[in-house]
């Protein structure tokens, strides 16, 4: 009897670290059913934005699109909500948030002002929502895409909306949002949270207090982390997952930066300089790390025969401080 890929990538012990897709801009819109398969081909998403992204994207941007549902209590009949995420262009810490709720008649304007310049957008200044504080937790339900989100995401989904939604302080807080393909659906149920860039794979009601809280010995979550979004190669998330479970949830909130140094596509290593601050002692920290190509694992189509690709692993190497 054929597997689901997330039956089979838990069967292989598939470590999801660098699977996380990477971004400069992430645009996450609100958006009515009925969703298709490809989310930019849904009934009410006007293609017009599809192709001013792909476009873009075509000139050397890096452009991630994300929908969510509407929801009963965070949205607002007649309005849209769009937020845009940004990488800090110094700091890997969290992405800059811009969100605005419009009438529908706006939506696409705003949209592609948005993404051009934190500036063109300032015409819809008066929708724009004060949220700086709140955290967005995304959980891929899009069944229309895979079957997988759209069943044992579900129900984990319908947990947390329950739990975050019983007081005011926890609404004002954090939102959950169902959203549309996260990439990875072999990785269900995954969850994408916003502003840290963070993607979350095998997620369930043991694991997302502890993700949620940043409380716990984070070592337990070893094979759910797939990575963060704002570095730039799959070996830099496997260098920021290091440092995340040897520092523990006092990375996320440091101030930190990762680049890569040299890389040869030879012999696939690489050699990675990490620099973070302290918050406590207020000082320096500087690492140097040496990635080096592992193995690669087959990954497997959902209910299909044949492998659909290969996930690259790495060795990861810290060298003394530098």
């Amino acid at each position: 009897m054929l597997k689901t890929c997330s039956e089979l990538s838990r069967l292989l012990e598939e470590d999801p670290i660098g699977t996380a897709p990477m971004w400069t801009k992430c645009i996450v819109i609100e958006l009515p059913p009925p969703w298709s398969a490809k989310i930019e081909e849904s009934k009410h998403f006007d293609e017009s934005l599809t192709s001013y992204i792909n476009e873009l994207n075509q000139t050397g941007h890096n452009i991630r699109l994300q929908c969510i549902l509407p929801d009963e209590q965070y949205s607002v009949p007649g309005m849209r909500r769009v937020m845009l995420f940004t990488k800090d262009p110094k700091f890997l810490l969290a992405a800059h948030r811009l969100e605005y709720l419009v009438p529908e008649a706006f939506l696409t304007d705003l949209c592609k002002s948005l993404i051009k310049s934190a500036q063109q957008a300032e015409k819809y200044s008066r929708f724009k929502q004060n949220t700086e504080s709140v955290r967005d937790i995304l959980i891929c339900t899009h069944g229309n895409r895979d079957r997988c989100c759209g069943s044992i995401a579900v129900p984990l989904y319908n947990q947390l909306r329950r739990k975050y939604t019983q007081s005011p302080d926890l609404m004002n807080s954090i939102r959950i949002w169902r959203t549309s393909h996260t990439g990875g659906h072999r990785f269900a149920p995954t969850l994408i949270d916003l502003p840290q860039a963070r993607y979350w794979a095998y997620v369930d009601e043991t694991t997302i207090d502890s993700i949620i809280d940043k409380s716990g010995p984070i070592i337990k979550l070893n094979k759910n982390y797939r990575g963060c979004s704002m570095v730039s190669s799959i070996q830099e998330q496997n260098v920021e997952k290091k440092l995340l479970f040897d520092l523990g949830w006092i990375w996320i909130d440091s101030k930190k930066h990762i680049s890569t140094v040299n890389a040869s596509k030879e012999n696939d290593t690489h050699l990675i300089d990490v620099f973070y601050l302290e918050p406590k002692m207020n000082s320096k920290q500087n690492f140097q790390f040496l990635i080096q190509y592992a193995k690669s694992i087959a990954t497997m189509n959902c209910m299909k025969e044949g492998n659909k690709g290969l996930n690259k692993k790495y060795h990861v190497i810290k060298n003394s401080k530098m």
